[in-house]
């Protein structure tokens, strides 16, 4: 790739905005969004220049997508495709699926064009104060020869592997947010049932080595990544402390449905004979249903 003349910036939004206006404090960027006002004030605001018509990205080495839905993506690549120079990277920092990535990049292909997913892991403020984070995945190539205007994004970058694999770490980060914020309202409702205090539950689930933090930290890093199962804390000994959890909720008329849920695969992994591992056995269940959801033992 030629050096980094001009970057396109395609969608505006809450999160498109800050982020081109980080692009244009160190490259020319043209934009594009459908909000005519979005458009106007990136003109006079970060001096760019409106996309009028996709011949204007002849010799746009780099393309940033900022959208709110894969298909808006696929559309926009539609369009501008045949018009991109050969050599010419997009970069989708868009919330979606891998199949979503692979997709773009089966409608670039025939014209050459290469892809890479950068998801923002970023709150707008984080954005705007330049702490956001990238999760990336590619070619090696193709994400050094954009290399410039992803750091010009978020100096805080993580490259996961192939192409797909920076917007599938997105998915499950969240996806875990949002599983735990589920957990973490149960735990509040229960605890302010049976007089606990909110403040020193937090800082009692913020320990290190406790509820929230040993779980990842141990059990998972350690137990499950090199398939160690023995000694520790036996799973029916976490199955009986998850029923005392159930029987303090039902008490105190507080309903539950993460915890609830969970429960069951304590309940399974004890019938599939793991009773006397370690309760971080529970990740065999899924080798046993033959997903390559769990990492396979080092050694």
């Amino acid at each position: 790739m030629t050096d980094i003349s001009k970057v396109a910036v395609y969608g505006l939004g809450n999160m498109g905005f800050p982020l081109a206006t980080r692009i244009a404090a160190r490259f020319p960027v043209q934009v594009f969004d459908l909000n005519e006002g979005m458009l106007a004030k990136a003109k006079a605001e970060l001096g760019a220049d409106v996309i009028a018509d996709p011949q204007a990205l002849s010799a746009t080495p780099v393309v940033v997508l900022c959208l709110p839905s894969p298909k808006a993506s696929v559309a926009v690549l539609r369009q501008i495709g045949p018009h991109l120079p050969k050599d010419a990277v997009v970069v989708e920092t868009s919330t979606v699926n891998p199949e979503d990535v692979i997709a773009c990049r089966d409608v670039l292909a025939p014209h050459g064009i290469r892809i890479i997913d950068a998801s923002l892991m970023a709150g707008v403020s984080q954005m705007e104060a330049g702490t956001a984070s990238l999760l990336i995945g590619g070619e090696e190539g193709a994400i050094a020869a954009c290399r410039p205007v992803l750091d010009a994004i978020a100096e805080k970058q993580i490259v996961f592997g192939d192409l797909g694999t920076g917007a599938a770490a997105k998915v499950i980060n969240n996806a875990v947010a949002h599983a735990v914020m589920v957990v973490v309202a149960e735990a509040g409702s229960m605890a302010t049932a049976t007089g606990v205090s909110i403040d020193k539950l937090i800082g009692l689930l913020s320990d290190p080595q406790m509820g929230l933090h040993r779980p990842l930290t141990y059990r998972f890093a350690k137990r499950v990544v090199e398939g160690d199962y023995e000694g520790g804390m036996p799973l029916d000994a976490a199955r009986k402390d998850s029923r005392l959890a159930l029987d303090l909720a039902q008490t105190e008329g507080v309903p539950l449905f993460a915890i609830q849920a969970s429960h069951s695969v304590y309940e399974m992994a004890s019938r599939a004979g793991y009773s006397r591992d370690d309760y971080a056995a529970i990740a065999k269940l899924w080798s046993d249903w033959q997903v390559p959801a769990v990492p396979e033992a080092k050694g």
